[in-house]
């Protein structure tokens, strides 16, 4: 018997008796469903924001320590249980939950019921409070890292601190003279201001160290490259990691040799300043180190929506100022909110002296932000900040003037966060963009970039290779190819944009590691979501004979996907004509009407769906990640030397 499992449900046992029949019916259907069908991995997958993990699960001491006794890894927002893990405790949780689920039976009457569902609620409630107040004690001494004196002597070697003061030399000189010649005409006489005031208040060697941090130093991988083939690989699972400088590690597929390539998520800034990569956790990570090594004062702020910077106190300011150094941006604190599209709750700042909730310096819509912020009371929150502050200004070798200066600052802080109605604020007129790194896929799926058109046009010359032109694009390779009548290659092209002429609505490709799922799909703010590939026969002897299209589509809840092709004809006058012909079946559709055409354009419009997620319910080439050799798309085109 494994002694742990037989410990936690013991634990399990030790709860409320309503409490712990919920918890041990879920723990028991679980491993049921993963015992009987151990491939499907849906059944492997639990979503945190699930009911039955906020009101079931949650609640009951020993039920999570089951789920990671056998197995489960925390994921962001959801548990995975990795397909590398041994079935034998499923087994053996099972069984020792036996007792437990026949006993369910015996149900209280109805006031007893709605008793317990309250006081389940609050149990639930509580356990996230606790979670959410363990990680900001945790984040809270995490940062106290930058502070050692060895670890920044190191981060101060990789800095070219003469050549940045070179540049800042250079910079400042630019910005006097620009001051200068704006004073002399009275039409640039704000701009003048402007930029003198940026000279007073930024640290021009700071901008030089952002600059050199984004495009010299650091590198963002949203997922490494095949170290057989070296060309793209996607994401697949996560691999719990030992190593307590690692956070976990990440399995990614390679699209073509299949390998699996793993990139560990280090969480160690040391580690980091050899490494020099990652995502925005590990940029603010070693940009924030490498602030305190050049003795700014500077913390680590933390988006509980997925996403971190740095924050610096300006002194001649007398404020916090903003710095993202994946964005190469500073003093824009507006930019998740209105350039991303952030949906805010909590964003916390840590540095050596504090915790503080920063939340609104970044947001103008507080009563949506406050709908959201549900992990705890408000007064908990603050309570439980000024107790941590609180013990790390009275610790030890901490001084009374340091402490003082501390809390003077924070409340100049404070009431500069504060908001008035009707009351304009100097950020709110600026233009935000929306985010720049990662890819556009990768935004795309976090609700991060527009549905504008994505800056790609290519036409397809289909005279190239004589005259057959056969096109097949994989959507599950996230490739194309063009190939001879025989089946060799004769071109290829990563990634679905490099073929398309145009694309509007925020298309992007959509993953589903859950279900192993591959797809295009429009964007969740799109109300249609379009392509369009563009083929020209280039060479003046040759002309479209025939067309056929073959294309795999999924609808679901009454979306639509409609299909167009157009020929466009030369004529006499040298004045082109055109026909568009509907594509009435994708699955297998050919034409001749098109016969005598110079320039075909293919077009798809995906729209409709139901609720919330409704831009999911049309997708384009949705095709199983295990059918790597299959064609989602096969254009084929045959040529003649005569228009009729």
């Amino acid at each position: 018997m494994d002694e742990h499992l037989h410990r936690y449900v013991n634990m399990l046992n030790e709860n409320e008796i309503t409490i712990r029949n919920n918890a041990g019916c879920v723990l028991s259907r679980l491993c049921e469903k993963i015992l009987h069908f151990p491939d499907e991995e849906n059944y492997r997958i639990i979503h945190l924001s699930d009911s039955n993990i906020t009101e079931k699960l949650l609640p009951a001491s020993g039920a999570m320590e089951c789920l990671f006794e056998i197995g489960f890894t925390e994921d962001g927002d959801r548990l995975s249980l990795p397909k590398t893990a041994s079935l034998t405790k499923l087994k053996t949780l099972k069984k020792l939950l036996s007792s437990i689920v026949s006993s369910k039976s015996n149900t209280s009457n109805l006031n007893q019921k709605h008793t317990v569902e309250e006081s389940t609620k609050l149990s639930a409630r509580l356990s996230e409070e606790d979670k959410f107040f363990n990680t900001i004690t945790q984040q809270f001494n995490n940062v106290m890292r930058y502070e050692d004196c060895d670890l920044q002597e190191k981060a101060r070697k990789v800095i070219p601190i003469v050549q940045l003061e070179i540049k800042t030399m250079e910079r400042l000189r630019k910005f006097q003279k620009d001051i200068k010649l704006a004073t002399l005409d009275k039409e640039m006489k704000s701009d003048s201001a402007l930029k003198e005031d940026l000279v007073n208040s930024i640290d021009l060697f700071l901008m030089e160290l952002l600059h050199w941090f984004k495009y010299d130093f650091f590198q963002w991988v949203d997922s490494p490259l095949c170290t057989i083939c070296y060309t793209e690989c996607s994401f697949e699972y996560v691999i719990p990691s030992s190593d307590p400088k690692c956070s976990r590690i990440e399995a990614h597929r390679c699209n073509i040799c299949k390998t699996i390539v793993e990139f560990p998520r280090y969480s160690d800034p040391e580690i980091l300043l050899t490494t020099r990569s990652g995502r925005c956790g590990e940029w603010a990570n070693v940009f924030t180190l490498l602030c305190r090594a050049l003795n700014y004062d500077a913390r680590l702020v933390y988006d509980v929506t997925d996403h971190l910077w740095t924050e610096i106190w300006s002194v001649t300011e007398n404020r916090w100022i903003h710095i993202d150094p994946c964005e190469n941006v500073i003093d824009q604190p507006l930019m998740y909110e209105r350039g991303w599209n952030k949906k805010l709750s909590y964003i916390i700042a840590y540095s050596r002296d504090e915790v503080q909730d920063v939340t609104w310096r970044y947001t103008r819509k507080q009563n949506n932000v406050m709908i959201k912020r549900k992990k705890c009371s408000e007064e908990n929150l603050l309570n439980f900040i000024q107790s941590l502050n609180e013990k790390r200004q009275n610790s030890v070798g901490y001084s009374m003037a340091r402490k003082q200066y501390v809390i003077k600052r924070r409340l100049r802080e404070l009431v500069g966060m504060l908001n008035f109605p009707n009351i304009p604020n100097k950020y709110d007129n600026n233009i935000y963009s929306e985010r720049t790194t990662g890819s556009y896929a990768w935004r795309m799926a976090r609700g991060e970039a527009s549905q504008h058109s994505v800056d790609k046009s290519y036409t397809w010359d289909i005279s190239k290779h004589g005259k057959s032109f056969i096109l097949q694009y994989f959507i599950v390779k996230n490739m194309y190819k063009v190939i001879h009548s025989d089946g060799h290659i004769l071109e290829q092209k990563y990634d679905w944009r490099e073929g398309l002429s145009s694309v509007e609505g925020g298309i992007f490709h959509k993953v589903e590691n859950d279900w192993k799922m591959a797809y295009l799909t429009r964007s969740a703010d799109a109300e249609y979501g379009y392509l369009k590939w563009s083929f020209e026969v280039r060479n003046p002897n040759l002309y479209v004979n025939t067309f056929n299209l073959q294309a795999k589509t999924t609808v679901f809840y009454n979306a639509k996907i409609v299909w167009e092709v157009e020929g466009i004809f030369p004529s006499i006058k040298n004045e082109n004509t055109s026909i568009i012909i509907p594509i009435s079946t994708s699955n297998d559709f050919t034409t001749e009407k098109l016969k005598g055409a110079k320039q075909l354009n293919i077009t798809v419009k995906l729209s409709g769906g139901k609720g919330d997620i409704a831009w999911q319910h049309a997708q384009l080439f949705r095709e199983s990640l295990n059918n790597t050799e299959e064609p989602s798309m096969i254009i084929n085109i045959k040529l003649s030397e005569h228009i009729n």
